[in-house]
């Protein structure tokens, strides 16, 4: 797959929880000399409130809402890659929306190496919050993964290195 000058100045980063979006992300800016953006940490600047905060007072649309919002605001960037949150892809046309303003890379993993390296997580996920999280957590996964193969291309991190990760993206994207 062939990608123009434009998209390559943005990689978008979106995959379930816990596949190494952040990890990769700061990993793959710093190897390419572009900035990191963490679509999450934007919405929390921007809303002065922690994403579970966000959840817990005005629900998941509207958190959505600010989501897309943040995302749309990262298309004129030049020379960035944006880790996005696990659910961006799957509202509305945004992963349409990325492909077409950038290259948009999946990051997946193993159900077990998703829940080994989320239970280390401090903060449980919102939508992971309660009993059965591995249940919940199976069925999102069941639920995204149309939105996550629409993407430009998906690297499987389950055995990767960090470092070979990030060797894989710029493969395939040319860079």
């Amino acid at each position: 797959m062939e990608f123009n000058n434009i998209q390559k100045e943005k990689i978008y980063l979106t995959g379930f929880m816990g596949t190494g979006k952040t990890t990769v992300g700061k990993l793959l800016a710093e190897h390419l000399d572009y900035r990191f953006i963490d679509t999450d940490d934007l919405i929390e600047k921007e809303s002065g409130m922690t994403i579970e905060e966000i959840f817990n007072i005005h629900g998941e649309e509207y958190f959505r809402e600010l989501e897309r919002k943040v995302l749309l605001s990262t298309f004129n960037l030049k020379k960035a890659v944006i880790s996005t949150g696990g659910g961006l892809a799957t509202y509305q046309d945004n992963i349409q929306l990325v492909k077409a303003n950038g290259v948009a890379v999946t990051l997946s993993a193993s159900h077990e190496k998703i829940i080994s390296r989320i239970a280390s997580d401090a903060n449980i996920r919102p939508l992971l919050q309660g009993d059965d999280r591995e249940e919940k957590l199976n069925k999102l996964i069941q639920k995204r993964a149309y939105y996550y193969i629409s993407a430009h291309f998906v690297i499987d991190t389950t055995n990767l290195t960090p470092h070979q990760i990030v060797e894989n993206i710029c493969k395939k994207a040319g860079i």
